[in-house]
């Protein structure tokens, strides 16, 4: 992890996605440097919007839960592609470390085929990620 200041946590409430979260709560219970903390989950479109800040919700209750501090994080429900979204947090928040679930992961992410969003995310993002399967 080394010098990161600010980390995003992309979640969509799925098993792996869930495992980032709790993941990166633990990373950040035993830090001494705290980093900046947003989770982010991405609505397909305008009606998923409730759904997305219901698994939002669970989001921050889980990773307030495990790092054992209140309101030390900012959560964000965005709409539109995924991916996309992801990447652009990314950079508006000048994210420089992405925890992201990855059910979908293919392993060659020099090949041609589809390996959907996890592998669309690492080819196009700057910055480390921490990719849970």
């Amino acid at each position: 992890m080394g010098n990161t200041t600010t980390w995003v946590i992309a979640t969509n409430g799925t098993k792996y996605a869930s495992e980032a979260v709790k993941y990166a709560a633990e990373l950040y219970r035993d830090l001494r440097i705290e980093p900046e903390i947003y989770i982010l989950v991405v609505a397909n479109n305008d009606d998923a919007v409730n759904q997305a800040k219901a698994i939002l919700e669970m989001a921050k209750f889980t990773f307030e839960d495990i790092a054992g501090k209140e309101g030390a994080l900012t959560t964000l429900v965005e709409t539109g592609e995924p991916g996309d979204v992801i990447i652009q947090q990314m950079k508006s928040l000048d994210g420089d470390h992405l925890f992201i679930g990855g059910a979908d992961f293919k392993w060659d992410i020099n090949s041609d085929d589809e390996g959907g969003i996890s592998n669309y995310i690492i080819e196009n993002i700057s910055g480390g990620i921490t990719l849970i399967k």
